[in-house]
């Protein structure tokens, strides 16, 4: 019978997460409530989303049991403030607007995740060609190679020698070396990366990092036991130019966020017509 209540008490946990709680009673059947308190209704199907998966049932049964005494607690609490609070009304106003508010901004969120079109690579193009002597680096930028391993490794040498020497073949043996030693292998070769980023997981005070890049190609220093060793391929100094590749996705971007801006602006004013058309929206004039 124990055992049963439990998987009971589980399972009224498990419904009473989502936390649905202004429901009416007319609109559900006894069994599907977890708790009512005069016209909000907290169901089982609720407190059931709240629950983690792969919970145990007796960590399920507390759980369960919690939510449904945070939303009971938090009405009883709401009346009482209700009849005492001198500015309840002000409240109210003030969480309905941020409910809207919260509402709107999860929508908007929920948009930009999934894109509203995608940028056309062409325009991207044109308009770094159009903007390119504006888009200058706060930052320098480097291409190269980074590691970091014991300083005990058998194959310390070699290392340095690939690291100095770099090929599509060194690395494949760099990329076995990280896994095989517990070392940190970073390749970016291939892509812009800004240098603060780099000389952040380095324990080595870089000073003026344009001075140092224009007179440094490899770099190499032990401390805790570790070695770290840094090649530079290219690099860009503060104030040049951005190279396209690393400005074309700053451009997408910022034409990503003006189309959703535009798409909002749109989307607003066609609900709007709709709502005056439908006679639930009328809009007066201000006068002064």
């Amino acid at each position: 019978m124990k055992h049963s209540v439990q998987i009971v008490l589980a399972v009224l946990l498990a419904v009473c997460a989502g936390c649905r709680s202004e429901k009416s009673d007319s609109e559900v059947t006894e069994a599907e409530i977890a708790a009512q308190y005069r016209d909000s209704v907290l169901l089982l199907s609720d407190v059931e989303r709240l629950l983690p998966p792969a919970i145990t049932p007796e960590d399920s049964l507390r759980l369960a049991q919690s939510i449904i005494d945070e939303w009971i607690d938090g009405l009883l609490i709401e009346d009482l403030a209700a009849s005492q609070i001198d500015d309840y009304e002000r409240v109210e106003r003030l969480t309905r607007r941020y409910r809207r508010s919260l509402i709107a901004e999860s929508y908007r969120r929920k948009t930009r995740e999934q894109g509203v079109q995608p940028v056309d690579v062409e325009a991207v193009r044109d308009y770094y060609r159009a903007h390119m002597s504006q888009m200058k680096l706060e930052r320098p930028i480097v291409k190269g190679l980074f590691i970091k391993l014991p300083t005990g490794s058998r194959r310390l040498e070699d290392i340095r020698l690939w690291m100095r020497n770099p090929s599509p073949e060194t690395y494949d043996e760099l990329e076995n070396i990280q896994t095989k030693e517990n070392a940190v292998f970073r390749y970016f070769d291939d892509k812009w990366l800004d240098f603060d980023v780099l000389s952040g997981e380095i324990p080595y005070r870089f000073g003026n990092a344009d001075q140092w890049l224009a007179e440094n190609v490899d770099f190499e220093m032990e401390h805790n036991g570790n070695t770290y060793i840094l090649h530079i391929a290219d690099y860009r100094g503060s104030g040049s130019v951005m190279p396209e590749d690393y400005a074309s996705p700053l451009i997408e971007d910022r034409m990503k966020t003006s189309n959703l801006e535009d798409y909002e602006r749109a989307l607003v004013r066609a609900l709007r017509s709709k709502a005056i058309e439908k006679k639930i929206l009328k809009v007066g004039k201000y006068r002064k």
